[in-house]
């Protein structure tokens, strides 16, 4: 089994339309929620769909990263489906099995007891009348068959049936729908992206999930402008995208037809033109430009705005960067203290003069490689 996320986190090695194996994609959520959680940050949604080697789209949901309903994607789904009411033994069935092969296909170490999950779980949902004895059952059953009797009769005979006309006419649409997207996305994995391209622009009314993986697809056709059609997509948006999914040289192909703040601010970051990446305003921030951001405030010198940052994202490897970069300055600073009182002397020692010179431009370049 394998999963891909239809929304990406950003900063945290979830990637959006990147299948990744079921056991890597627990092991990664499990790794960032036990971490969330112990910094109290806010939980964010993320969509994803299970697949099989196939192709076939198994499950979709929506994950809670840092949320304390579940400690990672397998805990969340097997807990969405156990709660799950099924309508017959043969939905049970289905369902039982699938958890047992999910169970299988992640980490022992994050494996849960299913068959006692689903015993409570059948607890949960049992009620007062599925408590009672049969005998009671049978007398509670005669009064109330009569009222419904009463009841149905009253209400109508068409209606009745009108409705369960709707609700099989519903269901069986439903499957429909449930099969074609099985197909499409069998097909968009599998390297069929124009017929999912395709079969997702006859919809007219495509789920926030189908949008986005119809924008993904587009941009990695380089067909920018119907990806920017979907939805009302701004430029920005499909900027950030075409940089999450291709790679820099895209978004600078697309810079030249569409300026965004997103393009400004990666090339310039990747130009290390520091100066312009702290000027460029209105950027859609995320952790990971944040960090960049940060960088950006280390190498001009502004420390101060870069510790904010740091502690705004609360970033491990900002805060090393900060502290790599303030021993640096302060060896810097020793030096050219001495530099300066040996060259007051009567006969300064010219020859480490310059040795401590030469320590001097190793330190700043190794700010620059911070």
């Amino acid at each position: 089994m394998h999963v891909f996320f239809t929304s990406p986190l950003e900063g945290e090695h979830i990637p959006a339309f990147q299948s990744l194996p079921l056991a890597d994609a627990v092991q990664r959520t499990q790794e960032i929620d036990q971490r969330w959680k112990k910094q109290n940050k806010s939980s964010v949604a993320l969509d994803f769909i299970v697949h099989g080697e196939d192709g076939q789209k198994l499950y979709a949901g929506t994950y809670q990263m840092g949320d304390s309903y579940a400690a990672n994607l397998y805990e969340h789904i097997c807990f969405r489906l156990m709660e799950r009411r099924m309508r017959n033994d043969d939905e049970i069935e289905k369902r039982n099995r699938f958890l047992h092969q999910l169970t299988q296909a992640v980490p022992a170490d994050v494996r849960i007891d299913i068959n006692e999950h689903l015993r409570q779980q059948d607890e949960k949902n049992q009620t007062w009348w599925s408590r009672l004895s049969p005998k009671a059952r049978i007398i509670g059953g005669v009064g109330a068959g009569v009222t419904t009797l009463a009841l149905v009769f009253s209400i109508g005979l068409v209606a009745v049936v009108s409705q369960q006309s709707e609700a099989l006419a519903a269901m069986n649409e439903s499957y429909e729908d449930e099969k074609e997207m099985k197909t499409l996305y069998a097909e968009a994995v599998a390297g069929d992206a124009n017929g999912a391209v395709e079969a997702l622009q006859a919809q007219s009314d495509r789920s926030d999930q189908e949008d986005a993986v119809l924008t993904h697809l587009l941009i990695g056709q380089e067909a920018y402008e119907e990806a920017m059609q979907i939805n009302g997509q701004s430029d920005e948006a499909v900027a950030d995208a075409i940089y999450e999914k291709q790679n820099l040289e895209a978004l600078t192909e697309f810079q030249a037809s569409y300026e965004t703040a997103v393009g400004d601010f990666e090339i310039a970051y990747d130009d290390e033109r520091y100066e312009d990446v702290i000027a460029i305003e209105d950027v859609p921030m995320n952790a990971n430009r944040q960090e960049k951001l940060g960088y950006a405030h280390i190498q001009s010198g502004d420390i101060e705005e870069a510790k904010q940052l740091a502690s705004d994202i609360n970033s491990e490897s900002l805060n090393d960067q900060i502290s790599a970069y303030e021993a640096l300055t302060a060896d810097i600073d020793d030096l050219q203290t001495q530099i300066d009182e040996e060259s007051e002397n009567d006969d300064p020692d010219d020859d480490q003069i310059e040795e401590w010179e030469d320590d001097i431009e190793d330190m700043e370049a190794q700010i620059e490689d911070i």
